[in-house]
């Protein structure tokens, strides 16, 4: 069985990969969040029946749920960014040691090891069943 990548420090030319890529991300999560709440908040036309009324504010409810779904993605985005300039960036908050890099490539303002994460959703479990 092969051993789980061992994570490394990350060279300068990593660090700027995952800066541009969250710089990437944070632009296009912010304009989806943009365009989510002018969506739900634009079209203010009087309805005509209360079946019309209810889909609307059905409609509205999903995408404000959507909106705050991108607004908590951005602030772990900024997050990452912040680590990056404080010198933390890829190392797990729960334990200190380095993130592997496979995971920063599939989520690069993730804030815990793949090992930490499944930690704390087993005690989450835990909790809930006790």
């Amino acid at each position: 069985m092969p051993k789980p990548e061992s994570p490394a420090a990350l060279s300068t030319r990593e660090l700027t990969h995952f800066h541009t890529r969250l710089l990437d991300e944070r632009k296009s999560v912010f304009s989806r969040l943009q365009t989510r709440v002018e969506t739900a908040t634009g079209d203010t036309d009087n309805l005509a029946d209360e079946l019309d009324i209810a889909s609307r504010a059905q409609d509205q409810a999903f995408l404000l749920r959507l909106a705050d779904k991108e607004r908590k993605l951005l602030v772990e985005i900024d997050r990452a960014l912040s680590k990056m300039d404080d010198g933390t960036y890829g190392l797990c908050e729960g334990t200190g040691e380095p993130i592997g890099k496979k995971r920063l490539e599939a989520r690069p303002w993730t804030r815990h090891s793949v090992e930490y994460k499944e930690r704390l959703e087993r005690e989450q479990a835990q909790h809930r069943k006790g």
